[in-house]
């Protein structure tokens, strides 16, 4: 297979783009439509193609006929360049100047990089704006103006420091980035120094060793370092080493990567002037880029001018990625391996990332990258079993890879949950409230926009996050959400490490869970009171809350979850978060009866069990105190799933040695009940009632 690359100049990208044509997307849709072509990459003014070596020439021809056809082009070769394997081409006489010959290299270093197409050996020499455009169609950089318009404008400033003989100002040009992990830094800082390195500025290859990267240690932290977390004094020290290696053989060691999260508050102090006046003093043959998380604007501001009071420093803001740039991107890396996931597996893919995103496992495009090899993997396998060569993703491959929640029948569900049956009615009611009110503003009727928010009361293991999930599907299907995902969260997981992280973070998880539910457990311990202390973000985070909330009342439902007489102290303390919550539905702890119910639907179905259990299971939960019932500690339906879990684990052990079919026995419950978290319970209904456990 052969790669070729056509690049479009920039100036009549633009006056296409006046006309209101958008030249590169109307052609990615063309070559996508084609077979035996595929799209590897595509930037603003550039795209590179995959296709077999003899069907270079045809391409070619049928994209000038669509040119012209489609932006009336009489020489559609004009504007354009090739380059990549272009080898015995008989190249359009129309084109600019082209690629130089091919040559042997390699200039990616083996990095953490973003999935990025590594080229191989065979790769070609490319001219500085060949690379600039192979660079700008890459992610992060593809995806994110500021990061684009920096490269553009350090590929622009170059040549003319060259000219001047002036090249050492780039060295004190430095850049502090605000942006999260997994979100392309490594492959942006790589891509820099590819950049250099093509305008002659990068001696020798690129390796590892161009870039060094070190996250520093909180103040008044003492540590020797172990490579992950270092003092500023190793920092200067590479500083250092760098320095006298660029001195000595030119510039090779082009980027000191600085974390510096935990010193954003400790920059304008006595003691953190002084580490920047030092980096300072080693600056002059590499470019420092400081790094902190996406944070709020003034924040970021107040670290730039911190910095910029010793040294020269330009700051860029990389937001998180929306979910839907996430899909997209990972549709993108399917398609560059051949597959394509169907659109109706779209839904549970979005319900995948939303879980990611929300449990600190997301690593922006790595964990997507991660993803979609899963899933190339995953049908692969599934192929070699049915004798197929399908390269479409399924709604049913992508559930059978990840467990997705298949069920399309929330009311049906509701109504098979045990108990709750005043919960039951307060929902269905809610929802047909919110329903009728949105036709009604939809009518033009005199009513206020729907605010779709609750609260849930209760102890653990009663169903709130249960039913707020088939919430979330109901609203869907009622047209009131336009996507029906349920996105969990703990209070505290809205607010950040570092001052200025909350509200952004806050936003973040909002932004995700528009046309969905938002649920968030134990909220209250967002709510410290009027005495918490100002480093206490729960604060920063409800503010921000708030907003989300009113902002996108009609397009995003909160429910706010946790123990009553905590979460009414919480709304009784913020009026402004009480008058956007007009629901509350509370969920009872279950009853004897309820939980022995519930133990035996997860028993029948699956399990054989002798006669006698039923008895046993009976006596046990009947000897339930009043008071473990009431208890805080006590976690209703979560206790009877644990209890379940361990009586079928201690027969399936019991089996594994005696041999025969799987079968429950009532000394599997004794086993299970012997176990050290459940003899404290055993001792309360002991005192209550006797269990026989006997032959």
């Amino acid at each position: 297979m052969s790669r070729v690359t056509i690049s479009f100049s920039q100036e009549w990208i633009d006056g296409q783009q006046k006309k209101d044509i958008r030249v590169i997307r109307q052609i990615e849709k063309w070559i996508k439509s084609m077979k035996g072509v595929s799209l590897k990459t595509s930037s603003r003014c550039a795209l590179t193609v995959e296709l077999a070596a003899a069907d270079r020439e045809n391409f070619l021809k049928d994209l000038a006929k669509h040119m012209i056809v489609d932006f009336g082009e009489t020489e559609p070769w004009k504007h354009a360049k090739f380059s990549g394997d272009i080898a015995g081409l008989d190249l359009p006489v129309n084109s600019g100047d082209q690629a130089a010959p091919e040559k042997k290299q390699s200039d990616l270093p083996p990095s953490e990089n973003v999935k990025s197409d590594k080229k191989t050996d065979s790769e070609v020499q490319l001219t500085p704006e060949q690379t600039l455009e192979e660079i700008c169609s890459r992610v992060p950089i593809k995806h994110s103006r500021e990061l684009e318009a920096y490269v553009r404008q350090t590929a622009e400033v170059i040549p003319m420091l060259q000219k001047l003989g002036a090249e050492s100002s780039l060295w004190h040009q430095h850049l502090l980035m605000a942006v999260d992990a997994g979100y392309g830094r490594s492959e942006f800082l790589y891509a820099l120094v590819r950049l250099y390195k093509s305008f002659g500025l990068v001696k020798g290859e690129i390796d590892s060793k161009s870039v060094r990267e070190f996250i520093l240690l909180p103040p008044k932290k003492e540590c020797e370092g172990d490579g992950y977390l270092v003092p500023w004094d190793q920092v200067l020290m590479a500083a250092q080493d760098m320095n006298r290696s660029n001195s000595r053989n030119g510039i090779s060691k082009v980027i000191l990567y600085i974390d510096i999260s935990a010193w954003q508050s400790s920059l304008t102090t006595t003691e953190g002037k002084n580490y920047l006046r030092r980096l300072n003093s080693l600056c002059g043959s590499f470019l420092v880029v400081f790094r902190v998380p996406f944070v709020e604007g003034h924040v970021l501001r107040e670290t730039a001018e911190a910095l910029n009071d010793i040294l020269n420093v330009r700051t860029i803001s990389v937001p998180p990625a929306p979910l839907d740039a996430m899909i997209d991107y990972a549709r993108g890396q399917l398609a560059a391996s051949g597959f394509e996931i169907a659109d109706n597996a779209i839904g549970p893919f979005e319900q995948l990332v939303l879980r990611e995103k929300v449990d600190d496992s997301f690593f922006g495009y790595k964990t997507m990258d991660k993803t979609v090899q899963q899933m190339i993997y995953s049908k692969a396998l599934s192929n070699c079993r049915s004798r197929k060569a399908d390269r479409v993703i399924s709604r049913e491959d992508f559930e059978a890879i990840f467990s997705a929640d298949a069920d399309d029948k929330p009311k049906a569900e509701l109504k098979k949950m045990i108990g709750l049956e005043e919960v039951k009615h307060r929902i269905s009611e809610v929802i047909a409230q919110i329903k009728y009110q949105k036709k009604l503003a939809e009518k033009g009727k005199k009513v206020a926009r729907p605010a779709i928010h609750m609260v849930f009361s209760g102890s653990p293991g009663t169903g709130k996050t249960t039913v707020a999930r088939i919430v979330a599907r109901m609203m869907h299907q009622a047209g009131i959400l336009r996507k029906g995902h349920l996105i969990e969260v703990k209070g505290r997981d809205l607010c950040g490490r570092y001052v200025g992280e909350t509200a952004p973070k806050t936003s973040a998880i909002c932004r995700d869970a528009y046309g969905s539910v938002l649920f968030i457990d134990e909220a209250y311990s967002l709510f410290r009171g009027e005495a918490s202390s100002p480093m206490d973000y729960g604060r920063e985070a409800l503010d921000t809350l708030i907003a989300e909330m009113e902002n996108h009342r009609d397009d995003l439902c909160v429910i706010m979850a946790g123990y009553k007489d905590e979460m009414d102290v919480m709304l009784t303390g913020n009026a402004g978060l009480r008058s956007r919550i007009p629901y509350e539905v509370h969920f009872p702890n279950y009853s004897r009866d309820e939980l022995e119910k519930i133990f035996f639907s997860m028993l029948d179905g699956a399990f054989d069990y002798e006669p006698e259990l039923k008895n046993v299971v009976h006596e046990f939960f009947a000897g339930i105190s009043d008071e473990t019932l009431t208890s805080k500690a006590f976690s209703n339906a979560r206790f009877v799933r644990n209890l379940f879990e361990r009586t079928w684990g201690k027969a399936a052990y019991r089996q594994s040695l005696e041999g025969g079919d799987l079968r429950i026995l009532k000394s599997d419950l004794a086993g299970a009940m012997s176990d050290t978290e459940f003899k404290k319970l055993m001792q309360k209904n002991a005192e209550s009632r006797k269990i026989g456990f006997g032959a």
